[in-house]
């Protein structure tokens, strides 16, 4: 009996996955992708790897999630090294689609679809 009412607690408490796909719209790498509990400092491992124009399929659980991707190091004009960042935050309630692009193009949103923008200077004329 208590074997019983421990599955169903355990069955009623587990919260729903979904299908979220990452597209990768930008001209670099991403090296790692992290999605992990909205507000938590723990990143857990990297869900993996985009290359430009590249995209992968994961399963998330349901609730409020944090995204985080990280670039491939670039070579700056300056000769300084650069690793950009892009961060999210959404409430998973279906499967959806998130567009990494960065901030100099624009995508189309419609529903299910969420943009994740990497912050890129214009280049100066």
């Amino acid at each position: 009996m208590r074997c019983l009412v421990l599955c169903l607690l355990v069955a009623c408490s587990s919260a729903a996955s979904h299908s979220v796909k990452l597209t990768n719209r930008t001209p670099r790498a991403i090296e790692a992708i992290y999605v992990y509990p909205a507000g938590s400092s723990n990143h857990g491992a990297s869900k993996g790897k985009l290359a430009p124009n590249a995209a992968m399929s994961i399963k998330i659980k349901e609730g409020n999630v944090d995204v985080l991707a990280v670039a491939a190091e670039e070579q700056l004009e300056n000769g300084q090294r650069e690793r950009k960042q892009a961060t999210q935050t959404l409430e998973l309630r279906s499967a959806l689609e998130l567009i990494f692009h960065d901030s100099t193009t624009t995508i189309l949103e419609q529903p299910g679809t969420i943009g994740v923008v990497f912050r890129v200077m214009p280049a100066a004329e």
